[in-house]
């Protein structure tokens, strides 16, 4: 990286931070781990300009949706963050130990980053559909905002999500088989997470780290067994 694309790095990842924590958006500790995703993205990344702004787009769109239309939101922090990273850094760990893997590795990192969003895009735009959710697994209707519930408008917000990062990857390679990886793995994530909701959160056996950590590493896991098989 030469030395004006650093110093370009810093001063966005500088305003990021700022904008972050003035508008509440996320507190202290989840802006450095937040910082530290970036950060790990453009040092191992195999492409490291696109894997920085996969991760970029997913913060910025996420705190969108979580924030527009205004409705009372907690200040994200660093569990939030790292229920929804903590998959794509493991996968960045892996390239630089597995340099020779990086392509199929960098479409597995994508798959989290998919799963990320397509989970986010689900929960926060899903909560203003106009009917009532429906329980994952009985497909019974529940209450808005209940764990594991789903929703059609929910449904097609994951599904642009996992679009959005998906089409970022399309544009630089032109592989409509990582394409359709990526847009899978974003619908597997969010519905596992779903799942694990329904199973596990609602009765309080885990909690919302515990299940986007798992949305999303579903999500990761998706898209490399299917990179290997490809």
């Amino acid at each position: 990286m030469g030395i004006i694309e650093l110093i370009l790095l810093l001063l966005f990842l500088l305003f990021f931070s700022y904008f972050s924590y003035k508008k509440k958006l996320l507190n202290f500790e989840g802006i450095l781990i937040a910082n530290a995703v970036g950060l790990a993205a453009i040092t191992y990344g195999p492409n490291p300009t696109l894997c920085f702004l996969a991760v970029v787009l997913f913060f910025v769109i996420g705190e969108i949706a979580s924030n527009y239309p205004k409705k009372k939101h907690e200040t994200r922090n660093i569990w939030n963050v790292v229920g929804n990273s903590l998959p794509a850094l493991a996968i960045l760990s892996l390239v630089a130990i597995y340099p020779e893997h990086s392509i199929i590795f960098q479409i597995g990192f994508f798959g989290a980053i998919s799963a990320a969003l397509s989970d986010t895009l689900s929960s926060e735009i899903g909560y203003y559909s106009s009917k009532k959710p429906r329980l994952i697994t009985t497909f019974k209707k529940v209450v808005r905002g209940t764990d594991g519930g789903v929703t059609r408008l929910g449904e097609v917000a994951g599904l642009c999500g996992a679009l959005i990062i998906a089409l970022l990857y399309f544009v630089v390679y032109q592989n409509i088989f990582a394409f359709i990886i990526i847009v899978l793995a974003g619908l597997v994530g969010t519905n596992a997470d779903s799942l694990f909701g329904a199973l596990f959160e609602i009765k309080k056996i885990l909690n919302n780290t515990h299940v986007n950590l798992l949305g999303s590493s579903a999500g990761a896991i998706f898209a490399l067994l299917l990179a290997l098989l490809i």
